[in-house]
């Protein structure tokens, strides 16, 4: 901006001047351009929070989530090995012709799910690494399947291998996986009636296009299995009775993110925490603490209520078809029943909390009706409706403005800073301006003369029309000097305090426009 005032300067004086061997100077003052900001009640509050009544005003609105609960804490499917062995029964050497199968061996398997008792489960991710040592001189074909199951085709997982020919002296080793992302798994077992078990098949056979191969019971293979990383996708059964507990947990709170300090005191509220249980068992939940803090003033305070510390008994979902329908549960906080007032009053910016959720508390009560899917479990959220009528003491706002006077070759020695205000708010505003360091920290501060006054308003408090005043800010050349050679940059802080009734309405349409006009003593020189 005050570039482009020297350059004219400048100019004019070159067209009208001889040209001179040694430096001229003048000292002249020089009105900057105009920085126009205007402030609304997005600006300090944010308006992705904000909802408009039909009236007009204000209703915060604000939800943020308490600790997630960890997917394990219904079930975790561990790594699972399995492994066999085969050695030839043969005391003689025997010839197997091409394509003869010498290994069929079916088998159960058991996931170790604790006290869980899960009949069917989709996968969303795993899979089957093998090893296989070969002692056949021939090429072989190793067929795995796992009866009872489907892929995203619908079909049963089936996957077949070949391995190289091998002898006992230098045996050929194959190694790889199968990808079990998508399979469902119906662990009832071969008969139908058992849970958390899966029935298997390896078929080993010669090459059929090679040659027939003699063996005896010094030959062997070894075939080594092993299910790694099962993250289950949905489960059926009886989920078995677990616990969790985790913090405390310092969650981000954003709703007074634009508040720097001050005091408030609010008129009404509406807060709660609302649990959603979409697993179809039931659980229990329990918030141990709730603390907001204000990490500007250090100050804390933990709710009180009488939900602080006890069970809260989470009903089951349902599903229905595709859908999903939670047990919700839902527990107010009053200024009756609480100090939630005081609570949100401490403008936080974080709510530490420390959460435990319990499942099937009572066992199997569902005889084995339970169900869970593993991306939707249960969640707990606290709600804040906060209609924006209240009493403000010296509420702080911030603002980064850059002077732009910053220039080595042309230094400002002083300068006046005029702030001219038009308020259409129900508030009084104090400012005070403050430099900054080359880091953006608080440097030192500038004296600042008058008041933006309150706009008009009727019996009701409620604005009729804006007021305008005018704010002086004298920049001494000892703090000018800063402003050339470090930092152009100035913080603009805003101090509102209501006005002497108790609480005041704040509506969609107030505003505060602010104009800067600085009015610089520099000096100018050229050759």
């Amino acid at each position: 901006m005050m570039k482009k005032a020297l350059f004219i300067f400048v100019v004019l004086s070159i067209l009208f001047s001889c040209k001179r061997d040694e430096d001229t100077r003048w000292d002249v003052e020089i009105l900057s351009p105009v920085v126009k900001t205007r402030l609304t009640i997005d600006d300090l509050v944010g308006d992705s929070i904000l909802s408009v009544n039909a009236d007009n005003s204000i209703t915060l609105d604000y939800t943020f989530g308490l600790s997630p609960i960890d997917e394990d804490f219904f079930f975790e499917v561990p790594d699972t090995a399995l492994k066999l062995d085969y050695g030839f029964p043969f005391l003689s050497p025997v010839s197997l012709a091409p394509g003869f199968q010498f290994i069929s061996d079916p088998a159960e398997n058991e996931f170790n799910l604790n006290d869980a008792k899960i009949e069917y489960m989709e996968i969303e991710s795993g899979k089957i690494e093998y090893k296989i040592t070969s002692e056949i001189p021939e090429k072989t074909f190793y067929t795995y399947t796992i009866f009872k199951t489907n892929d995203r085709s619908g079909n049963v997982f089936r996957k077949t291998i070949s391995v190289p020919a091998g002898t006992r002296t230098n045996p050929s080793i194959t190694v790889g996986s199968f990808n079990l992302n998508g399979v469902s798994f119906d662990l009832t077992g071969s008969t139908g009636t058992k849970f958390n078990t899966f029935e298997s098949e390896v078929l080993v056979n010669v090459d059929p296009a090679g040659n027939s191969v003699t063996v005896s019971n010094l030959d062997s293979v070894f075939i080594e299995n092993k299910l790694i990383g099962i993250k289950p996708k949905y489960a059926r059964g009886y989920l078995g009775q677990s616990s969790f507990s985790e913090g405390p947990t310092n969650n981000k709170f954003t709703v007074f993110d634009q508040i720097k300090g001050g005091i408030i005191d609010i008129d009404s509220l509406e807060i709660f925490t609302e649990v959603k249980n979409y697993v179809g068992a039931e659980a229990q939940l329990k918030l141990n603490q709730l603390i907001s803090v204000n990490s500007q003033t250090g100050n804390s305070v933990a709710l009180s209520h009488t939900s602080i510390g006890n069970w809260i008994n989470l009903n089951r979902g349902t599903d229905v078809g595709t859908s999903i329908f939670p047990g919700k549960t839902r527990v107010d906080y009053t200024t009756q029943n609480s100090n939630i007032d005081l609570v949100i009053e401490n403008l936080s910016d974080e709510m530490v909390t420390q959460v435990e959720t319990r499942l099937n508390p009572l066992g199997n009560i569902s005889s084995g009706n339970d169900f869970l899917y593993f991306d939707q479990v249960v969640e707990a959220d606290f709600h804040i409706k906060l209609p924006l009528r209240l009493v403000a003491n010296n509420l702080k706002f911030q603002q980064k403005i850059d002077l732009g006077i910053q220039e080595e070759t042309n230094p400002v020695y002083d300068a006046l800073i005029s702030i001219y205000a038009e308020n259409g708010f129900p508030f009084d505003a104090e400012v005070q301006l403050f430099l900054l360091d080359e880091w953006g920290g608080f440097y030192d501060s500038l004296v600042v003369t008058g008041l933006i006054n309150s706009a008009n308003t009727d019996a009701l408090n409620k604005v009729t029309t804006p007021v305008n005043s005018v704010v002086k800010i004298a920049v001494p050349e000892n703090k000018m000097n800063f402003l050339n050679t470090k930092n152009s940059e100035v913080m603009l802080q805003i101090v509102f305090n209501t006005n002497s009734l108790p609480h005041t309405t704040i509506y969609r349409d107030y505003y505060l426009d602010l104009k800067l006009v600085t009015d610089m003593n520099a000096e100018i020189k050229y050759r």
